[in-house]
């Protein structure tokens, strides 16, 4: 029986993702290594209010819309306010770094021609923040951000927008993200939905969600694409 190599793209994938104009990717847990202190962060939050959660809770409920996970885990929508300036609080104490690889895949990809857009649940402030830390800033020509959107992921929406900014067409795009609600978003609009498994979601769930292709890292998907691109 031969072995499905999962290490590169279908053929049909590889051709979606040689021909895109652009690359947009979600940020938490895509790009920047956070998914672990973002995991500490709701267990010490739903700890707080006397709710158990455990790493099984987190890839079990976890969501880029941190309502969601509220609402799945029971939290009294009374406390939601509450808990997200403490969710601020304890995530904040400090910075996440970059998903190794992350600098080296950008850049080749801007070498080749492709434009780079942000899509994420997360808001503006805290994301810019991140990213001046992390030498990112101005390494993209749209951004997308949570606060800033009238529909959140699953929703296509900030797809849509950001292909709107990028004066494209979604059909343009690759979309790349760590979490179910990325690869239905990247789907309804219309994108190439390409899954990563640096976040709180494991191959099946992606597939399942939509992912044309689920790849290790943001490195492993671009080599996969740009190094395929220039030995052909």
């Amino acid at each position: 029986m031969r072995l499905l190599d999962r290490s590169r793209p279908p053929r049909s994938v590889a051709a979606r993702l040689h021909a895109a104009s652009a690359w947009a990717f979600d940020w938490d847990g895509t790009l920047i290594d956070s998914i672990g202190r973002t995991h500490a962060t709701y267990r010490q939050l739903f700890g707080e209010f006397g709710i158990p959660f455990d790493e099984a809770d987190f890839r079990a409920h976890y969501a880029p819309d941190w309502r969601r996970i509220y609402r799945r885990v029971g939290l009294a929508e009374e406390f939601w306010p509450e808990a997200d300036r403490r969710w601020v609080a304890l995530y904040e104490t400090e910075v996440a770094g970059l998903v190794a690889g992350t600098q080296e895949a950008l850049a080749a990809l801007r070498e080749a021609g492709v434009r780079l857009a942000i899509v994420t649940a997360g808001h503006r402030a805290r994301v810019e923040l991140e990213m001046r830390a992390n030498g990112l800033e101005g390494a993209f020509d749209a951004l997308v951000f949570g606060d800033e959107v009238p529909h959140s992921k699953p929703d296509p929406a900030p797809v849509q927008l950001a292909a709107r900014y990028l004066r494209l067409q979604p059909a343009e795009l690759v979309l790349v993200g760590d979490a179910d609600d990325d690869m239905a978003m990247a789907r309804r609009a219309g994108a190439t939905a390409v899954g990563v498994l640096t976040g709180a979601a494991e191959r099946g769930r992606l597939r399942k969600s939509g992912a044309h292709w689920v790849a290790p890292t943001v490195a492993a998907a671009v080599a996969a694409t740009v190094g395929a691109a220039g030995r052909s």
